[in-house]
């Protein structure tokens, strides 16, 4: 079944929205007039892998953009403007291409190599650190890794996992028999890996070819695996993951949320509202809504680019970040809600599907419930949690 959250790519001309909401983001992409003229969502994802995309964030000096947070931000911003679905997808790929970009910009090691191999073929790389009933901290995985020559044996099961049957790679974490946690780049087509694109009968975003990567035996060689580290620890390798996967899941609903409040505003311009139209208030608190979650994305970007927080506050900051975009999602939904009227509840209207789309927002990890503890154990000075049972130990 495919999502009718379809959005035309570029600005409308004369929206006094998105002249608002738009400012401060760039568009950095360089996307394809025609990209929404297929309605197969795969092929979808893979035209936008041979633009731009998977560079923007790799070093210029390994075959990259060059671009650092904020530019991987504004693109899946852009993305979302025109697919949130896709944008959610594809949003895997630009956190886990900024995790290997910062571990190799921290530790100068052979990951450039990694990098360079993407840049060079224009490889979309999906995030397999979900699974079931597995944890936020990407340092702990049910995922075994058994060694055997020079590498590993994988087993287990990543779900949801999105980019399922377009990713070229898999970025994953396996627990090895040595108490550690390793984690690296896993070749799609590797011998014992497979892939269920209709594993996850999701109501939204539904373009994001989200589905489950089974691993059975899948050989692993030494050479891709770029951290290691004691299980469950929350070393540094998990505070630049969650800043990054924080800081673009908060873009990439910012665009999404972006197109509602611009549908509201257009629909009650067609009205005849003005400025003391009940409605120009309901806009003004979405509007005010949307700013705010905008600009602490990009506080937060640049303020991790420039080195200025610990570990400590970056997860509270993050984790913050987290919070917001999902209560941000809901306040602008429920002030636009008077203004769009029945359409938000109407088969085939665009809001509606929007409406739908975004409500994903709530169910990425770390779990709501954990967000604003962690916030106030940073704030305390005490070890910050992303499961709820290590918060009841």
């Amino acid at each position: 079944m495919s999502s009718p959250t379809i959005v035309a790519v570029g600005r409308p001309a004369g929206s006094a929205a998105r002249n608002l909401l738009d400012a401060g983001w760039t568009q950095p992409l360089e996307l394809p007039d025609d990209l929404l003229a297929t309605d197969d969502h795969g092929d979808r994802i893979r035209r936008v892998a041979a633009t731009n995309f998977p560079l923007i964030g790799i070093p210029a000096d390994l075959g990259g953009a060059g671009g650092d947070m904020l530019d991987v931000a504004a693109a899946q911003r852009q993305l979302a403007l025109v697919d949130p679905g896709m944008a959610i997808g594809l949003c895997m790929h630009a956190h886990s291409v900024g995790l290997v970009v910062e571990h190799h910009r921290r530790l100068s090691d052979t990951s450039w190599m990694l990098l360079e191999a993407i840049a060079t073929r224009h490889s979309l790389v999906g995030s397999a650190f979900a699974e079931p009933g597995g944890s936020a901290n990407l340092m702990r995985a049910r995922t075994t890794a058994r060694r055997s020559g020079r590498g590993y044996l994988l087993n287990g099961v990543k779900f949801p996992c999105s980019l399922s049957t377009t990713a070229e790679l898999f970025c994953l974490n396996a627990a090895t028999d040595a108490g550690e946690t390793i984690v690296a780049l896993c070749p799609a087509g590797a011998d014992g890996l497979t892939t269920d694109g209709n594993a996850w009968p999701a109501i939204g975003m539904r373009s994001s070819d989200t589905g489950k990567v089974i691993l059975q035996d899948v050989h692993l060689d030494d050479r891709l695996i770029y951290h290691r580290a004691p299980s469950g620890s929350t070393d540094p390798i998990v505070v630049m993951g969650f800043v990054w996967f924080s800081v673009l899941m908060a873009a990439t609903y910012h665009g999404a949320l972006t197109t509602m409040v611009d549908l509201a505003a257009q629909g009650a311009t067609a009205a005849g509202a003005r400025g003391d139209d009940p409605r120009s208030g309901l806009l003004g608190t979405a509007t005010r809504e949307l700013l705010a979650l905008g600009g602490n994305a990009q506080w937060l970007a640049r303020v991790w680019t420039q080195n200025g927080f610990d570990q400590q506050a970056a997860l509270g900051a993050a984790m913050a970040l987290r919070a917001q975009t999902s209560a941000t999602r809901d306040r602008v939904v429920s002030a636009i809600t008077p203004v769009i009227g029945s359409r938000l509840y109407t088969s085939g209207q665009l809001v509606s599907a929007l409406n739908l789309d975004s409500l994903a927002v709530h169910h990425h990890p770390p779990a709501l419930l954990v967000c604003d503890d962690g916030v106030g154990s940073a704030v305390l000075g005490q070890p910050v949690s992303f499961d709820l049972a290590e918060r009841a130990a």
